[in-house]
């Protein structure tokens, strides 16, 4: 009888050390993914406030708001750095309080490269379409705004002169979308 208590008790320990193997991989699955996810994010995050800072005049503040990830998980396969929905939203203020928001998707602003084993800045990711979430960005933003309230998105306007006093806050924390 003290045998088979003995035994019981064994088995109990190496299936509870076995999920917590499972567990622990799924864990360091989703967060080498959300690392994947980070490098990728930060590629775009540099490209669009380098960008911004040199061409367009008026900018008082770049702010980030971090990674969202509207994960899309497979039950047996845990987090898939391809099947995830990933984006960055960034607020371009033209004073304190005045702000419109661009929106970036990592698949549709870079690619992973197999080789490399990092993500890569697509073609997407140039001045033109740059310019155009620009554009947009006022536009979505003004359209909702009175006329005295839409002046102050006047001055953020393409220019050499850019904005190199602009305060950039970079923000690659993770939080899972909700919709």
């Amino acid at each position: 009888m003290q045998m088979k208590k003995k035994l019981i008790v064994v088995m109990i320990v190496g299936i509870l050390f076995m999920l917590s193997i499972v567990a622990g991989k799924k864990y360091l699955d989703k967060k080498s993914a959300e690392k994947e996810y980070q490098d990728g994010v930060e590629l775009i995050q540099n490209y669009v406030t380098d960008y911004l800072v040199h061409n367009y005049e008026g900018i008082e503040k770049i702010e980030w708001q971090g990674v969202g990830i509207e994960w899309r998980n497979s039950k047996t396969k845990g987090p898939s750095l391809f099947g995830n929905y990933v984006n960055c939203d960034v607020r371009i203020f033209a004073s304190k309080e005045n702000y419109f928001t661009m929106r970036y998707s990592l698949h549709k602003g870079t690619d992973y490269d197999n080789d490399l084993k990092k993500y890569v800045l697509l073609d997407s990711m140039n001045p033109s379409n740059t310019d155009r979430a620009v554009n947009l960005g006022k536009e979505n933003t003004t359209d909702m705004l009175n006329e005295k309230d839409r002046q102050i998105f006047v001055k953020i306007k393409k220019s050499i002169k850019g904005s190199p006093n602009a305060k950039v806050i970079y923000n690659l924390d993770t939080y899972e979308l909700k919709y």
